[in-house]
C-alpha cells in the first residue's frame, strides 16, 4: 500500500523496449477484456496457446479465434490435462503435443514433464509481441470470458524486441503437430479437481495474520453459528482450540500462546470437531515487517540472509548495527525521525536522476510514546541483530556437535593460544582477517562500556563538580537491554575461541578474547566486571515502562534472558581467591535487579531459573573447569542467602553494623549489595562492588559520588548477607 498508485490494467515501462501490465478478473472486467483493450488497434497475425486445461468445448479457443480471425491459432497441448474434445472446426487451428516438444524433454531431464505454464502469445504484423502469463488456464472461466470468472492474476508483457518465445525456449517444431483427434483425453480426476470435490466447506479461510497478541481471521462468509478455531504448531498438533460464537468476515481473537510456534489454523465444528473450513498457513506481522524493503537497512538484511545461509563469519560485521542503533534516546526521541540519511546536494541530485522504485518522502515520522513509535522497536537494528547472534550460536553448535562433549571438558582459562592441540578448526584464516574480525569485538565492548559508564548514564558530567553531585536517574531502555544481551552473546560465541592460522609457513594459534587479563574489556572476566557491573549498576533505577503489551512483553521476556545470560557469564569465568567477592556481589545483584524482590515471587520462579541457567549452560561452547562446581555455588549458597536476605527486610531483621569484608545489601543510595572496604566507628563505610568507579588508590570498585574523589557513606541498618 506504500507504492505509488497506478492505474488498473495499463502498461508501465521497463527497461530495453518493454511494458507490462499486471491483469486480473474483477466483477467489472475481465483479464480477457482487458487484453482485448491493451491490443486494440494490433494487427495480430499468430496465436500461441499453452495451457494443461482448456475447456472441453474449446470456449476459450473459439473465443480467441472470433476475435482475432485472421490470426494462425497455434494450440499446445498436454494430454494429461484437459483436452477441447468437442472444440467445433478444429482444422482452424495447429495443434502440437507437449509430450514432443523439446522444452518438455530438457524439463523431464529424460522424463515427460507436466505442463504446468500458462501462456497466450501474440505476434504481430509490425514483429511487437504480447504474452499473457500466469495463473489463468486457457478457459472461459480462467480468461473471464463466459459469467463465472476464477481469481486469477496475470501479467501482460508488451516486446517491440521480440523473440519472447525463443527466450521462453518454446519452439513449435513440424514434427510435433498432431490432428486433435489424435490427442487421448484424460480420464483420471486431476488432483486438483480431486481436492476440490473433496474439500467443499462451507466455510472458506481466506488468509490468517498475526499482528503481536491479535490473529485476524478472514473468510468469505459470515457464520451464525458457534465455530472453533484450531490452532496447529509446524508440525500439524493441535496447541489450542478457541470458541468464537459468530463468525465475522475478519474476525480478531485475542490469543496468548507463543507466535512463534503458531503456524496453521483452521476452523471446526464445536460438538463434533468435524472441519468446517480449509486449513491455511498463519502469516506473522513482525516476522514479515523485518524484512520490509527500507534501502536504509539494506545491508543489514544482506548480512542477516548470509548469516542465515549458513555464512558464519558475517556475525562481528553485523554488531556495527547495534551500535549507531539509537532507536530510543533518552529524551524520548526515535531514529525514525531524527537520523534520517544526511546528503549533500550533489548527491541528492544523483539519486534524483535515478529510477527509484518508491518514494521515501512520503513516511511520516512517529510520535515517541504512541503505539506506532513502540511497535517499531521492535524492529530495531539492535533486536535484528540479537536474532541473528542467537541464530548463528545455534547454526555453529550443530556444525560443532561431533566436538562438543570435549570442548565441554576444558579449562579454556588456561588457553595459551600456542598449543595445537587447544583448536580443532582445521580450515585457516588469514591473521589480516581474524585481526579485523577482533578490532570489531574489542569496538563493541568499548563503545557499549563508553555508553554505559560515562555517556549515559552512570555519571551526569554536568553536576560531577558541584558538592552536591547525584547520580543520573535514567530507566533502561529495551534498546538497552538489547545491546546488553548482545555482549553476552559475543561473550559466550567468542569468549576463547581460537583459531588455526598459518603465517610465513608457522603454524600460530589466533583468540579472539582471551579468558583472563586485566580488568579491560578486552578480555571476558574485563567485559564481565565493567559491562555486566555498569549495567547492573544501572538497573538500580528500574527499567522504562511501555505502554504497548506486545512491547512490554517482549522486554519482560528480555529481561528474563539477561538474567539467565547473566548468571551463566559471571559462573563461567575461572575467578581468583582475592576476587571472590566480585563473583559472590555479580550473582547477588543479578538476581536482585533482574530477578524478584519478594520471598513469593522467589518461591515461584526459582527452580525454573535454576532450569533455565543450567541448560544455557549446557550449550556453551567454551566452559571452564570451574563452571560445574560455581553454578553448584549458585544454586545452593547463592540463592539461599539471596532469598535469606530478602526475607529479613521483609521482617524487618536488619544489622546495625557490618565488618570489613562482609557482604551487605543497603537501599540507600542505590549501592545494592556491596561489601565493606573499611568502617568507622560512627557507621561511616567505604563499599566496594563491580559497577562503581574503579580506584586506584585503593585498588578496588569503590563507591564514588564525583570524579575522583571517593567518600564513605553512613549507614545505620543494613542487611549483613552469609556468604
Amino acid at each position: 500500500m506504500e507504492l505509488p498508485k497506478v492505474a488498473d490494467f495499463q502498461f508501465l515501462n521497463l527497461p530495453n523496449n518493454e511494458q507490462v501490465a499486471f491483469l486480473y478478473n474483477t466483477a467489472k472486467t475481465t483479464i480477457w477484456q482487458q487484453v482485448k483493450q491493451l491490443t486494440t488497434n494490433e494487427k495480430i497475425t499468430e496465436i500461441t496457446a499453452v495451457s494443461p486445461y482448456y475447456d472441453t468445448q474449446g470456449k476459450a479457443l473459439e473465443e480467441i479465434i472470433n476475435t482475432f480471425p485472421n490470426a494462425q491459432i497455434n494450440v499446445v497441448i498436454d494430454e494429461s490435462g484437459t483436452i477441447p474434445t468437442e472444440l467445433q472446426n478444429e482444422k482452424r487451428y495447429v495443434f502440437y503435443d507437449w509430450k514432443e516438444l523439446d522444452l518438455c524433454r530438457n524439463i523431464g531431464a529424460e522424463q515427460q514433464s507436466k505442463l504446468h505454464a500458462k501462456i497466450l502469445h501474440f505476434n504481430t504484423k509490425g514483429n511487437r509481441e504480447f504474452c499473457l502469463f500466469g495463473s489463468a488456464n486457457i478457459t472461459s472461466a480462467g480468461l473471464g470470458i463466459s459469467n463465472t470468472a476464477n481469481s486469477e492474476l496475470s501479467l501482460f508483457l508488451k516486446s517491440e524486441n521480440g523473440n519472447i518465445l525463443d527466450k521462453i525456449g518454446l519452439k513449435l517444431k513440424a514434427s510435433s503437430k498432431k490432428s486433435l483427434s489424435k490427442f487421448v483425453a484424460n480420464i483420471r480426476l486431476s488432483i486438483e479437481h480431486a481436492i476440490i470435490r473433496n474439500n467443499q466447506f462451507p466455510i472458506k479461510l481466506l488468509a490468517a495474520e498475526i499482528n503481536y497478541t491479535t490473529l485476524t481471521l478472514y473468510s468469505n462468509i459470515e457464520f451464525d453459528k458457534p465455530v472453533a478455531v484450531a490452532m496447529y504448531d509446524s508440525h500439524n498438533q493441535i496447541i489450542k482450540v478457541q470458541k468464537i460464537e459468530l463468525l465475522k468476515a475478519q474476525h480478531e481473537i485475542n490469543f496468548d500462546i507463543d507466535e512463534n510456534i503458531f503456524r496453521y489454523v483452521q476452523l471446526q465444528s464445536t460438538d463434533d470437531n468435524k472441519s468446517l473450513s480449509n486449513k491455511i498457513i498463519v502469516s506473522n506481522y513482525l516476522t514479515i515487517a523485518k524484512t520490509h524493503p527500507n534501502p536504509k537497512n539494506a545491508e543489514l538484511e544482506r548480512l542477516c540472509g548470509q548469516l542465515q545461509n549458513g555464512e558464519l563469519r558475517n556475525v562481528l560485521d553485523l554488531i556495527h548495527y547495534a551500535i549507531i542503533d539509537e532507536s530510543e534516546k533518552e529524551d524520548g526521541t526515535s531514529i525514525i525521525n531524527t537520523t534520517r540519511n544526511k546528503i549533500n546536494d550533489k548527491e541528492e541530485k544523483k539519486e534524483a536522476d535515478q529510477s527509484q522504485l518508491y518514494d521515501l518522502s512520503g513516511y511520516k515520522p512517529i510520535e515517541p510514546n504512541s503505539h506506532l513509535y513502540e511497535n517499531a522497536l521492535l524492529l530495531s537494528p539492535s533486536l535484528r541483530v540479537l536474532d541473528a547472534l542467537k541464530l548463528a550460536h545455534t547454526q555453529s553448535l550443530d556444525l560443532e556437535v561431533d566436538i562438543r562433549t570435549d570442548e565441554q571438558e576444558d579449562d579454556i582459562s588456561s588457553i595459551s593460544g600456542n598449543d595445537e592441540s587447544e583448536v580443532r578448526k582445521e580450515k585457516s584464516v588469514p591473521l589480516k582477517l581474524l585481526e579485523a574480525d577482533k578490532r570489531k569485538l574489542k569496538n563493541f565492548f568499548k563503545n557499549l562500556y563508553t555508553y554505559f559508564h560515562r555517556d549515559t548514564l552512570l555519571t551526569d558530567t554536568n553536576n560531577m563538580a558541584k558538592p552536591n553531585y547525584k547520580e543520573t536517574k535514567y530507566k533502561l531502555t529495551l534498546t538497552d537491554l538489547t545491546k546488553y544481551l548482545i555482549a553476552l552473546e559475543l561473550i559466550h560465541e567468542f569468549g576463547g575461541k581460537s583459531e588455526k592460522i598459518e603465517n610465513e609457513q608457522q603454524q600460530l594459534f589466533f583468540t579472539y578474547l582471551p579468558v583472563t587479563g586485566d580488568y579491560e574489556n578486552d578480555n571476558v572476566k574485563g567485559c564481565c566486571l565493567n559491562i555486566v557491573g555498569d549495567f547492573l549498576r544501572l538497573a538500580k533505577n528500574g527499567f522504562k515502562e511501555y505502554s504497548f503489551d506486545y512491547t512490554r512483553n517482549k522486554f519482560e521476556q528480555l529481561q528474563f534472558d539477561a538474567l539467565i545470560s547473566t548468571i551463566v557469564c559471571i559462573a563461567n569465568i575461572n575467578w581468583k581467591e582475592d576476587e571472590k567477592l566480585y563473583f559472590k556481589t555479580l550473582l547477588l545483584n543479578t538476581l536482585h535487579y533482574l530477578g524478584w524482590v519478594s520471598t513469593t515471587e522467589i518461591a515461584k520462579n526459582l527452580n525454573n531459573l535454576i532450569t533455565q541457567v543450567k541448560e544455557k549452560a549446557k550449550n556453551l561452547k567454551h566452559a571452564t573447569s570451574n563452571l560445574d562446581s560455581q553454578l553448584e555455588y549458585f544454586e545452593n549458597r547463592v540463592c539461599k542467602a539471596f532469598r535469606y536476605s530478602i526475607s529479613n527486610r521483609e521482617d524487618g531483621k536488619f544489622a546495625d553494623r557490618a565488618e570489613i569484608g562482609q557482604i551487605i545489601y543497603s537501599s540507600i543510595a542505590g549501592v545494592g549489595y556491596c561489601y565493606v572496604v573499611s568502617a568507622t566507628r560512627q557507621n561511616e563505610y567505604c563499599l566496594a562492588r563491580p559497577g562503581f568507579n574503579w580506584n586506584d588508590q585503593k585498588n578496588e570498585y569503590i563507591n564514588h559520588f564525583g570524579d575522583n574523589i571517593y567518600s564513605p557513606i553512613r549507614l545505620i541498618k543494613m542487611t549483613i548477607i552469609d556468604l
